[in-house]
This record gives structure tokens, sequence and C-alpha cells, in this order.
């Protein structure tokens, strides 16, 4: 499953919402906005991300990646896109989050082991 259907699957379940029509009423976007995110036709913009996140307790910072890197249209710019969310979520571990008050799941730690570390050197 890609990032945008679980956070709408998030989403709904903490408003308690059982179609995606009322999903869509909730965000403020059209029916087919929401059957074009389900059905990976497009994804949505970072105010619908916003939202989602704000009413399931979720990091923007986590999500927004996430979804940008299903989004991408080639392998260097997914690349990109979920070394942000590795360090999103290293970021929130950092300052002492758990993981689950931050929203990383497991789809990140899983799709990690694929992406190359990022290393500084002096």
């Amino acid at each position: 499953m890609n990032a945008t259907n679980q956070l709408l699957d998030k989403f709904a379940k903490a408003c308690s919402i059982a179609q995606d029509k009322d999903l869509a009423a909730k965000l403020r976007v059209t029916k087919s906005a929401v059957s074009g995110w389900r059905n990976h036709r497009a994804h949505p913009d970072a105010e619908s991300v916003a939202r989602m996140c704000e009413a399931t307790g979720e990091s923007v910072a986590h999500w927004l990646p996430l979804i940008e890197a299903d989004r991408a249209r080639n392998p260097e710019a997914r690349k990109v896109w979920l070394r942000l969310a590795q360090m999103a979520a290293a970021i929130t571990l950092a300052i002492g989050l758990h993981p689950a008050q931050a929203g990383v799941s497991q789809r990140i730690e899983t799709t990690f082991s694929t992406v190359p570390s990022i290393h500084y050197a002096h």
C-alpha cells in the first residue's frame, strides 16, 4: 500500500469516516481528488497532508516526503525524498519522541534498508 492510502486510512479511522466522499468533504477537496489519490493517478497536496496529519496526530515531516517519494518520476528523485523521510525520522528519535508518537511506521524502516545512508565528513 502506498503512503497516500495509508494516511487516508488513518485519517478515516481518526475521523470515524467510512466513505471517501465524506473524506473529501472533510479535507475540502472533490470526491474525484480522493479517488485519484486512492487509485494512484494523483497525490494529495501539502495542505491536505497537513490536515490529515493534524487529525491523526501524525508528523507532516514523516508523511510529506513519503508521499512525494510515491509521486517521484524517477528512482533518483524517489531516493532523495526517502532520504528526507529518513532524516525526519532520525531527528524525531533524536529529540526523544517515541516512533509511534511521531508517525514513524515499519514501512519506513523497511524502505530505509534500500536507501543509502548519508555520512558527512569534515
